[in-house]
């Protein structure tokens, strides 16, 4: 009796594999798209929720603390890459957090430079929506109405 495979017994292993991979591929890439969409938009979210419950709970005056004045609000600065929680308003504020680097290709749509809430947690942002932007052309939205309501998209 002869031990091992025959050469056509390979081949055809090699062909369904081949044929299950091109099958899997595709939709492994798609899922881990959609994973990374959701991670950031959850994230993104969950910081500006942070900004709200700060602005809206334990704002300060910096007179009088020992502290430079560099605003008494709680902001988020956006780049190409990423975003950072700062204390202050815009590009100057000093970092709360550190800058999170957006993953897997995901890009930031709007808005062009920073949103922060007043005492009222009324957010101010230029456009009424932030957009993410998936490699693959997927987007979510976190939106704001005018009383300071924030809402993600459920896709």
């Amino acid at each position: 009796m002869q031990k091992g495979f025959a050469m056509l017994e390979v081949i055809l292993a090699a062909l369904i594999i081949a044929l299950l991979m091109k099958a899997a591929v595709p939709n492994a890439e798609r899922l881990i798209d959609r994973a990374a969409l959701d991670y950031e938009t959850k994230r993104l979210y969950s910081e500006l929720r942070f900004l709200q419950a700060v602005n809206s709970s334990a704002r300060f005056d910096a007179k009088g603390t020992g502290r430079d004045s560099v605003g008494d609000y709680v902001s988020i600065k956006f780049t190409n890459t990423g975003y950072q929680v700062v204390r202050g308003l815009g590009y100057t504020g000093k970092p709360v957090r550190e800058v999170h680097y957006l993953s897997y290709g995901v890009k930031l749509s709007s808005p062009k430079n920073s949103v922060n809430f007043d005492s009222q947690g009324k957010a101010s942002i230029t456009s009424n929506h932030i957009t993410l932007t998936s490699r693959l052309g997927k987007t979510k939205k976190i939106s704001f109405d005018s009383v300071g309501r924030m809402q993600g998209d459920n896709q």
